[in-house]
């Protein structure tokens, strides 16, 4: 089990984890860019500040450009983050400190280990309690244990808009579906939502590389605020180029289209029920109780299988 959560660690697993599909076209690009980058300046100023801007420009269209979601032209206040982790850290020493923790059961381990480490005695799961004044609620959309949207959403970000509860939205796994997939809409124009946060880890194979990004609709002056001002832009700015270009090369779309009918076969091949994210398969029928997450369903991931991963590796299922 892994340390602080009560979720089996299944990365030495063939379908365990959630990873990015090593895609070889993706990858190509990817080390041609990491060469071009060797003969950038990162001491000319006009050069950093314009790799910021069209990072910002380029991740905000890309992550939302295949989705019929209401309220994105609200959040115009940008942040580079290491991946999705940097910006959990930031709402938790917001938050952490005055207010009861809400997750739903099976999500991200990072924010279990938060409940187990720090939020033992002021934590409950969304599901065995209602939602309550003194409450911040962090939540993953599309939810890290289905690649759905998470049951009630709506109505619980209804509740926390009357109760002034503050949600942040982990939209990590929004570029491995598209509005087809998904079947719902958003809307993410409820005052409640203070942070909507995404990465490239899951959707390009540069999860080392920590490409991350926070949105918010208005200012608040945290660390990761000081560090992102263009006085200082103390960022890393390989990541922000690669990134950047990888993204105007390969809209997400792209590897949607090419695995989707991959998942679909693999998802009949082990009797899964296909995920809207394409690197997901769903046990519902407790088949592979050894991939649970601690919620009703289980969770297999494809990605390594695809790439060879796997089999390079030696991994068992």
């Amino acid at each position: 089990m892994t340390t602080h959560t009560q979720i089996p660690d299944n990365k030495s697993k063939v379908y365990g984890g959630a990873w990015s599909v090593h895609d070889a076209d993706v990858v190509k690009k990817r080390d041609e860019l990491l060469r071009e980058f060797s003969n950038f300046d990162l001491g000319n100023r006009k050069l950093t500040q314009k790799l910021k801007e069209d990072f910002f420009a380029t991740f905000k269209d890309w992550m939302f450009n295949d989705f019929d979601f209401s309220g994105t032209d609200l959040y115009n206040n940008c942040c580079v983050t290491n991946g999705t982790t940097e910006s959990f850290a930031q709402f938790y020493l917001r938050y952490g400190n005055k207010k009861r923790l809400r997750l739903a059961k099976g999500e991200y381990f990072y924010q279990q280990m938060m409940k187990n480490l720090w939020y033992q005695d002021n934590f409950a799961w969304l599901d065995e309690d209602k939602i309550r004044e003194n409450d911040f609620v962090l939540i993953s959309v599309p939810f890290s244990d289905t690649g759905s949207v998470p049951d009630q959403l709506e109505e619980m970000l209804c509740e926390c808009d009357k109760l002034q509860v503050p949600v942040m939205l982990d939209m990590a796994f929004i570029n491995l579906t598209n509005q087809e997939a998904l079947n719902t809409t958003i809307n993410l124009e409820h005052e409640c939502i203070e942070y909507i946060v995404s990465s490239l880890s899951k959707a390009l194979p540069i999860e080392n590389y920590r490409v991350g990004i926070r949105l918010q609709k208005q200012k608040f002056e945290d660390q990761l605020y000081v560090i992102n001002e263009d006085n200082y832009n103390y960022l890393n700015f390989c990541s922000v180029f690669i990134g950047t270009e990888l993204m105007k090369s390969f809209p997400a779309r792209t590897l949607f289209d090419k695995y989707r009918p991959k998942q679909l076969e693999l998802c009949k091949e082990l009797n899964l029920v296909p995920s809207p994210c394409y690197i997901f398969g769903i046990d519902i029928n407790n088949q592979y109780p050894e991939y649970s997450r601690g919620n009703k369903t289980n969770r297999l991931c494809f990605s390594r299988v695809w790439d060879n991963r796997a089999k390079k590796e030696g991994l068992k299922t």
